[in-house]
């Protein structure tokens, strides 16, 4: 009751504001009613006004008080935020998430509760052990998908089977439509992301581009039309950043402390998966049950060589933090590949504006954008195999369509420093980006080692064909028993 009145209080606060303004928050805010958008075949993204009672269509449900416990296993919780505070605090995200479960509690008279273990590893042993012994102490975990976390738990049946659950909207925005396509065998899923978790927020890639550095170089592209358009490729990124590297101090050596850089990124596997994952290409593919690898084509190989030609190999951005600091905060590089963490924690005081974009496609033919997740983001969900399934799905359903409405919208501020600098097309892009996040079981469970090869092509410039021939088989070996574990556990 405490909670509710300090959120009742808030939205009263918040109308009386609202008063003088049409959409909400004015001109420099985004509507929490209108500010959604939805992915088009092409890979656009085309505004479309948001259901006023996104809730509607669940029906009503009264829960009698029973608690809904959330366990947010958790190795960065003080970046990674999916909890609330437990109180208003002035703490965007936060308070969203405080706002949000107010709400939900009072709609539908149930009692959401937090457990944090602040080691995602700790978390996931607390959870497997509850469940071995018949302890319900756990509603939803979110938490990550590599490292052995969930992805384990879901082989060793502790996790349920999320296209069970018939509230869940798998496909729909508030969930990630392109993981439901790619991380469910033969109608099973055990885990997926989405606004549920507002870590999903940090997880996307990326690319950012320096607008002074823009503007003093003289490019004069509407990025955010290219986007809408769907034509934003890697052809476009390259025509900003070719010609740009510069031996300051002429040591022959590319350095984060004195050169200028046209593209600055962080080499290994999981880079050069954002990079070719992005051009459309899945690491593996899902025909019914069957799960094959299938990238030695000519296409692929296209596109590691032109991202091989965009990027000058491991040039000792190993440490992101010189990547950040060193480099692009110093105006010292033109555009980064990054994830979404970069803007909304570490670019906070950066001086020079910047703007956000989704990766590039490789070419405009391509379908749709995809932005690949950081499996190490504490931002994915699982359900324990052993919970009240109408309480559950009812109330995970809610949570994840209130925080597309309400939590969604806040997180623009957070990666748009200020108000003042937000462009017109901004949020458009961020939720473009949040609308075509894409993981598969390879980036996952890392079958035959694949992103490590893509590692050593595109940033060591080892060949394409029989590096990644080599792992082929391996791959498949690894597939195969993957495949007969995930369709037979808890069954």
């Amino acid at each position: 009751m405490k909670r509710y009145l300090a959120w009742l209080l808030a939205v009263l606060m918040l109308a009386m504001t609202a008063c003088g303004t049409a959409g909400g928050k004015g001109e420099e805010g985004t509507s929490t009613t209108t500010a959604a958008t939805a992915e088009t075949t092409s890979g656009a993204a085309e505004t479309e006004p948001v259901e006023e009672d996104i809730l509607a269509s669940l029906g009503e449900k009264n829960f009698g008080g029973q608690e809904y416990v959330i366990l947010d296993a958790n190795d960065y919780p003080d970046m990674h935020i999916n909890m609330p505070g437990t109180e208003l605090t002035g703490d965007t995200i936060k308070d969203a998430i405080w706002n949000r479960d107010a709400l939900i509690e009072d709609k539908y008279h149930c009692d959401i509760q937090y457990i944090q273990m602040t080691n995602a590893d700790v978390g996931i042993t607390a959870l497997r052990n509850a469940y071995h012994a018949g302890d319900k102490s756990y509603d939803i975990c979110i938490s990550t998908v590599s490292g052995g976390r969930l992805s384990t738990l879901a082989t060793q049946g502790v996790l349920a089977n999320l296209c069970d659950f018939e509230q869940l909207t798998l496909d729909a925005n508030w969930w990630s439509k392109l993981i439901y396509e790619s991380c469910r065998l033969g109608d099973r899923m055990f885990f997926t992301t989405g606004d549920i978790a507002p870590a999903m927020y940090e997880a996307p890639s990326c690319v950012i581009m320096n607008r002074s550095l823009l503007e003093e170089n003289k490019v004069e592209t509407d990025f955010y039309a290219l986007v809408r358009e769907g034509n934003w490729t890697v052809d476009e990124l390259y025509a900003v950043i070719m010609d740009a590297d510069q031996d300051v101090n002429q040591d022959g050596k590319m350095h984060t402390e004195h050169d200028f850089f046209g593209l600055v990124y962080k080499s290994g596997a999981l880079c050069a998966s954002e990079m070719v994952v992005g051009c459309g290409v899945s690491l593996c593919q899902i025909d019914g049950e069957t799960i094959t690898v299938d990238i030695t084509n000519e296409k692929t190989e296209k596109i590691a060589e032109k991202w091989r030609e965009m990027t000058d190999g491991e040039i000792g951005f190993y440490d992101q933090h010189d990547m950040l600091n060193k480099t692009f905060k110093s105006d010292r590089a033109i555009a980064m590949i990054h994830f979404m963490e970069g803007p909304k924690n570490m670019l906070r005081n950066m001086e020079s504006d910047y703007i956000v974009l989704p990766m590039p496609k490789y070419d405009a033919e391509q379908e749709s954008y995809r932005s690949l997740v950081n499996g190490w983001c504490d931002c994915f969900v699982g359900v324990p195999n052993n919970v009240d399934t109408e309480l559950v799905g009812f109330l995970t359903e809610a949570l994840a369509r209130e925080s597309y409405h309400t939590v969604r919208p806040e997180t623009y501020d957070l990666v748009y420093k200020l108000k003042s600098v937000r462009e017109e097309g901004s949020s458009e892009m961020i939720d473009t980006i949040f609308n075509t996040l894409y993981i598969d079981f390879c980036q996952i469970y890392n079958f035959g080692e694949i992103p490590n090869a893509l590692n050593s092509i595109i940033f060591g410039g080892s060949p394409f064909t029989s590096t990644l021939s080599a792992r082929k088989k391996l791959a498949q070996n690894m597939i195969d028993k993957f495949a007969a574990s995930w369709l037979t556990v808890g069954q």
